[in-house]
């Protein structure tokens, strides 16, 4: 037996072998697909690009560019602005992204890559799609199988990124800036009834008043710039119906600002929550001793509502005006917890003086002479 060609033979068949392998399993009827190495999105799309469509989790919204105000807004939530930050952010992780490679061209391997509901089109002023993108699963080595479209092609991109589904997301959430060294002066009218109204000439001047003050008080300097700086920055967390209860309940139990800055543009500020509701009730228990006692319980009958706040400008062409038309706004809970409670809280013990001093210790005292003396 000729065993140096038995060992050719056998090479050859195993050479086939692997060939075959790969012809029947890899994806090689199509030559390599131009867009390796490219963007993900490319961008000369970005120009003609007027609205961006998100699909994710169920939920479906748009972004839209509005000429009206040169900036991008959400149709669907009231038409409130896009957080510019968040969405550059996006934008610029998509056309960074790199096709390394072809991941399949099998649509029964392709419906295996984890393409659900998630994707993201770029349309252009007409609506119409200039690239759609799709989402499969990531892979272990932190890249991102994607597709475009409908096409039977899914690539690998070299880096991983998700979409965010919840709309509230993309919204900047910024109500109010304000410089807190150009406020000038405030009223504030809190929750019990009693008010206050103070002013002062620069951010170094104390504030002062033309309101009667109870006897022995004056102002308390930084309980009051602590009042009205919480203002200086104000976000909401949550949006609410403006007909609900819990905004009808938190206007009946609020406390408003009227804060006016150096160059006389004011803003009205409302905040207010539904108060917790408790109640008592009796409940035989167990003491140490094994004895059946009755103890006074407290349970929550009714939990506080949000912290709702409603914001008026004096300029009639701030957005913050319309936004307010359309919809409530809810606001971290600290926002209302802080607000002084009553005017008292606003208020410190004047200092006492010399002769104060002198009265209350008894120096002053005149003993009484005898007729002796």
């Amino acid at each position: 037996m000729n065993l140096k060609k038995l060992s050719l033979s056998t090479c050859v068949l195993a050479i086939l072998a692997i060939v075959t392998y790969f012809v029947k399993n890899g994806d090689t009827s199509m030559p390599e697909d131009p867009r390796i190495g490219q963007g993900l999105v490319d961008l000369d799309t970005l120009p003609k690009t007027k609205s961006i469509e998100i699909k994710a989790d169920d939920n479906q919204f748009e972004l839209v560019m509005s000429s009206k105000e040169s900036s991008w807004i959400m149709p669907d939530l009231h038409s409130l602005p896009v957080n510019m930050d968040t969405l550059g952010r996006f934008v610029t992780r998509l056309t960074d992204a790199r096709l390394e490679r072809i991941a399949s061209r099998k649509p029964e391997r392709i419906a295996e890559l984890g393409f659900g509901s998630k994707s993201v089109a770029f349309k252009d002023e007409n609506g119409s799609v200039l690239v759609s993108v799709k989402l499969g699963r990531e892979t272990d080595t932190g890249k991102q199988i994607v597709k475009y479209g409908d096409e039977d092609l899914a690539f690998i991109a070299d880096d991983q990124f998700s979409l965010n589904s919840d709309p509230l997301s993309w919204l900047d959430k910024s109500l109010l800036t304000i410089d807190r060294d150009a406020i000038r002066s405030a009223r504030i009218e809190l929750p019990n009834g009693e008010s206050l109204s103070v002013a002062r000439d620069s951010a170094e001047a104390d504030w002062t008043t033309d309101d009667s003050l109870p006897e022995g008080k004056r102002l308390d300097q930084g309980a009051i710039t602590r009042a009205l700086n919480r203002f200086a920055n104000v976000s909401f967390t949550q949006l609410a119906e403006l007909d609900s209860d819990v905004v009808s309940d938190a206007a009946a139990n609020s406390a408003s600002f009227e804060i006016t800055m150096d160059d006389e543009k004011s803003y009205s500020i409302s905040i207010g929550r539904r108060p917790e509701v408790k109640t008592t009730k009796e409940v035989e228990t167990e003491n140490e001793n094994g004895e059946t006692v009755t103890e006074t319980q407290e349970e929550v009958e009714t939990p506080a509502g949000p912290v709702i706040i409603k914001i008026e400008s004096s300029d009639g062409s701030d957005p913050i005006n319309e936004y307010m038309d359309e919809t409530a706004f809810e606001v971290a809970s600290y926002l209302f917890s802080n607000v002084p409670q009553s005017l008292d809280s606003l208020l410190e013990d004047e200092p006492e003086t010399e002769v104060d001093a002198a009265d209350s210790s008894g120096e002053n005292d005149e003993t009484p002479r005898s007729d002796a003396d």
